[in-house]
């Protein structure tokens, strides 16, 4: 369950954790551990350290991550996954993180495996490896993020051992070793050194990286083994039934009975040993062996990690959600870097969800004071002292130059350059716009926003940032609905399409709408629309209802549309998306995304099977960063190799735009969720009925990060507070 050789910071800084206990022995405190508020009440079945403290894995999907704490919190702990991987209810049983705590993998019910990436903030689901699909009772892991070997215990006694192959990963054969008797407990020494134990009692070790696996004991015992956990080849220590704990010195086996309740789970670091199990019990070792107190509780607890730094609390997790802590989260596992490159002095100020520190770096007259929700940072940089740095845990928010140039700072969240923009305090507001209508699409031109939508109905926004009517009647002056808007690489044209196979093109210069329909061959209704390469040099992909998806090429005068191409079944196409003329990207009603390179003339199935809705609009950044969102709120990303579901609410996600780390996803209720440096949250909800159809991520006006239309002529514009 844990991989007691982590040196789970070193990634912020933190010197080498952990060192050999050669005795088997250690010292430790037996006091100290308090319960703490859950946000679930469903069983915890394993707890591992990360690089931001505490993560525990539980019933039904859950995933809980410790957070650094205010007197505002209600709890301590978030929950960044409810209802499993792929929204099954499928329980977790295990858990472990990388060698410097980024990556915390997962694994339980029906072939389930993924990691969550703790400075991301976002899963990575990697299950049913090789086409597996038993329940993993637990995982085990080494390396660092970006080359994780992850091993894989299995109900039926499979080992599975897999490492990161880029985007992907490699997975070898699964290995039974042991009779396919129920492997409960893994954990390793490194990459090639690892122990298991079954539920015979058996406890078995591999020193090839899992290509062989050798019996080692524990002779004469009837007793399942329930979790097992290695500081080094001498130093073992395995738990089980009957209350039985045994000690592992290379050599020999040392039997331990303090109780008579069964034993769950175990955890050791270099100066202390804890273990948990039935009715609440807490086993604690000291150099005159284990004894066993109680929790205030009855329930079972199966999890324990402890923290190796003084910067977390230990954490222990059991049956109805219940979490007790011994110690306090100090830690600043995130990092904000201000600069000025010029002399000028730029004062700024700040507030933070977590504790924060200063660094040496800063000025003497740099302040941090405690408020009842955090934090507030005040300070100053240039003028000779060019470089502040603050270490915090929590959430940064309000962020304002008090006084110099703004244009002059330059700000490095973890690593990451930001605007000083992307640090402030952000508002959605409904502003007005001249229609009543439906509004399906909305595109960004280098001086405008021009949306699209029922009747054909095209508005935009003028100089001063006011939404005004271009045409009420459309293309063709029917009045044929427009479903998709696309804009060129140069932002210099406007594609619309819909209703009866009607396609216009707009000029943003004059705001004349260039008919461009071929009614002859195609009056199916396009569903969506596309546009790649610069003006005059324009690829055009449009999508139907029928399945179909038409390429069309415009040369400055013509518009030259290719034969109908069905990727699929013939399901409806909702929406596509191009990275240029070749490449392209489609979704449909059958749960399915396609991809062409070349062009269009052949397409590829690249997901997603198990997805199980609607799927409705398809953003991609690159060919390992696709976004795709569709019914039940469900948003899907793909790096280049897997699937990963992201449940954003319960209404349908109906549009979806995003930039290299940034994104926004819309849909029922009114709903908006942002990714911004980290995560996707929600930040916008009406109480109306109106469905949001499309937003996007602006890249013109940096006091608009955002818009998004949708029914009734609704128009939401996301603005910036000014940061002077």
């Amino acid at each position: 369950m844990k991989n007691t050789r982590r040196e789970t910071l070193t990634a912020i800084g933190t010197a080498s954790l952990w060192t050999t206990l050669g005795s088997g022995v250690v010292l430790g405190s037996t006091t100290g551990f308090t319960g703490t508020g859950s946000p679930i009440q469903k069983a915890i079945y394993d707890v591992t350290q990360s690089r931001e403290g505490p993560y525990l894995v539980a019933a039904n999907g859950d995933v809980l991550a410790r957070r650094a704490a205010t007197a505002a919190d209600d709890t301590a702990y978030e929950q960044v996954l409810d209802a499993g991987l792929r929204a099954g209810d499928k329980t977790f049983y295990g858990t472990d993180s990388t060698d410097d705590g980024r990556n915390v993998w997962l694994a339980g019910e029906s072939g389930r495996v993924g990691y969550y990436d703790a400075v991301d903030e976002q899963f990575t689901d990697y299950s049913n490896p090789n086409g597996l699909s038993p329940t993993w009772r637990d995982v085990a892991v080494a390396g660092v993020a970006g080359r994780d070997k992850v091993y894989l215990f299995g109900d039926g006694g499979e080992v599975l051992v897999g490492e990161r192959d880029g985007p992907g990963m490699e997975w070898e054969s699964a290995a039974v070793f042991n009779g396919g008797n129920t492997i409960y407990g893994g954990s390793l020494v490194d990459e090639t050194t690892g122990y298991c134990c079954d539920s015979t009692g058996t406890v078995y070790e591999t020193v090839d990286g899992g290509s062989t696996w050798t019996n080692i004991g524990i002779s004469r015992t009837n007793k399942p083994m329930y979790d097992i956990d290695a500081v080094a080849t001498d130093t073992v220590t395995a738990v089980g039934g009957g209350g039985r704990i045994f000690e592992y010195d290379g050599t020999e086996w040392s039997k331990y009975k303090p109780g008579s309740s069964d034993v769950r789970g175990v955890d050791r670091t270099t100066d202390d040993q804890v273990a948990v199990g039935v009715g609440g019990r807490l086993y604690t070792r000291t150099s005159d062996g284990w004894s066993v107190t109680n929790f205030d509780s009855s329930k079972t607890l199966r999890g324990v990690a402890l923290d190796t730094t003084g910067s977390y609390p230990d954490a222990v997790g059991g049956n109805g959600g219940q979490i007790f802590e011994r110690g306090t989260y100090t830690a600043y596992p995130d990092d904000l870097r201000l600069e000025s490159a010029d002399k000028p002095s730029i004062g700024y100020e700040f507030d933070v969800s977590g504790p924060t520190t200063g660094t040496d770096r800063n000025e003497l007259d740099d302040d941090v004071t405690q408020t009842t929700t955090g934090y507030t940072v005040e300070g100053s940089v240039g003028d000779g002292d060019r470089v502040d740095r603050y270490r915090y845990g929590g959430d940064v928010s309000g962020f304002s130059v008090t006084s110099g140039p703004a244009s002059k700072l330059t700000t490095v969240r973890s690593g990451t350059e930001v605007s000083v923009e992307r640090l402030t305090d952000r508002t959605w507001t409904e502003v007005a716009t001249p229609v009543d209508v439906t509004l399906y699409e909305i595109v960004e031109t280098t001086g405008a926003f021009y949306a699209a939508g029922e009747s054909g109905r095209i508005i935009k926004t003028d100089s001063n940032g006011d939404w005004v009517v271009v045409t009420k009647t459309g293309v063709k002056g029917g009045g044929n609905t427009l479903y998709g808007a696309g804009v060129t690489d140069d932002r210099a044209a406007v594609w619309v399409a819909g209703g009866s196979g009607v396609i216009g093109r707009i000029d943003p210069s004059t705001d004349e709408i260039t008919d461009y329909s071929d009614t002859e061959t195609y009056t199916t209704t396009w569903t969506d629309v596309a546009t790649a390469g610069t003006t005059e040099s324009e690829t055009v992909y449009l999508v139907n209802g029928s399945g179909e998806v038409v390429t069309g090429d415009y040369d400055g005068t013509t518009l030259t549309l290719g034969d109908a191409v069905k990727p699929g079944n013939g399901s409806s196409i909702r929406g596509v998306t191009c990275i240029d003329a070749d490449l392209a990207y489609v979704c449909d009603d059958n749960s399915t995304v396609y991809e062409t390179r070349d062009g269009g003339a052949t397409w590829t199935d690249i997901g997603i099977s198990w997805a199980g809705v609607t799927l409705y609009d398809v953003a991609a950044v690159g060919r390992d960063d696709i976004t795709v969102v569709g019914g039940s709120g469900r948003l899907f990303r793909y790096n280049g190799a897997v699937w990963t579901l992201t449940k954003l609410g319960g209404n349908s996600r109906i549009g979806v735009d995003r930039s290299a780390d940034r994104g926004v996803a819309v849909g029922g209720s009114a709903e908006v969720f942002e990714r911004e440096i980290e995560g996707w949250t929600e930040t916008y909800e009406d109480a109306s009925d109106v469905t949001l159809n499309s937003g996007i991520v602006v890249r013109d006006d940096s006091t608009a990060s955002k818009y998004a239309v949708g029914g009734n002529g609704v128009a939401l514009r996301q603005t910036i507070d000014d940061p002077l």
